[in-house]
């Protein structure tokens, strides 16, 4: 009972990753072997996007985390810049690139500054991070994004769908309202399913008040948000 209150009373928007990542407590009393989204490959939501076509040119993946992703997309021939505000991760995604000899520049950085980046990017990826922000940092974030992405560059954000990482539920109207600025064009905006393999069965009967598919290897899928837009 006390690690399923632990997951279902967690915020995203007040947890310190960067402790998280250096002693696996990612949720007050929990300690984990690994993060949730640590699943040691690319996400298999991104390495559909990458074959449908909808990544091109520059990449820039915003809470890159341990780096597989931006590994993923490295060995598929982009260039790519991964940031994320814990400086652990970065250090850990460092060294699982050079392990698989992968070509991809790793920082410290804050998604709603992005400093030094300006119109540098055909396509952003953005994994886990929308659902971290209040309502204020929203909108930063979505102007940061703005400026390092080129006319016409593509986002590609996934983020927890309800109330899978906070009180405050994400819903379809909390994503196109970030997004309502001038220049932006949403293409698509769907639910889709995020895979992990943290969750114990009791967490997936009872976590959320509904019970989580798994896919055919036994990993949890949690609900996402995917959305796909432009900016000009």
């Amino acid at each position: 009972m006390a690690e399923i209150d632990a997951y279902q009373n967690f915020d995203a928007t007040t947890a310190d990753y960067e402790r998280a990542y250096q002693t696996g407590a990612l949720f007050e009393g929990v300690v984990l072997e690994r993060m949730p989204w640590d699943i040691g490959r690319a996400q298999p939501v991104l390495v559909e996007l990458e074959k449908a076509g909808l990544v091109s040119g520059d990449v820039l993946d915003i809470g890159s985390g341990l780096g597989d992703n931006a590994i993923h997309l490295a060995t598929c021939g982009y260039r790519v810049t991964g940031l994320d505000i814990a400086p652990t991760a970065v250090e850990k995604a460092r060294a699982r690139a050079a392990e698989q000899d992968a070509a991809v520049t790793f920082a410290v950085g804050n998604a709603t500054k992005l400093d030094g980046y300006r119109n540098q990017f055909d396509t952003v990826i953005s994994s886990l991070v929308f659902h971290c922000f209040g309502l204020t940092q929203r909108r930063e974030y979505a102007d940061a994004l703005a400026r390092v992405m080129r006319p016409g560059a593509r986002l590609l954000q996934w983020c927890s769908r309800g109330n899978a990482a906070g009180p405050e539920p994400i819903t379809e109207e909390t994503i196109r309202a970030a997004f309502s600025g001038p220049g932006w064009t949403i293409n698509t905006l769907r639910a889709d399913h995020l895979t992990t393999t943290v969750l114990s069965e009791p967490l997936r009967q009872d976590y959320q008040g509904g019970k989580l598919d798994t896919d055919d290897t036994g990993a949890t899928l949690v609900p996402i948000w995917l959305l796909d837009a432009t900016h000009s």
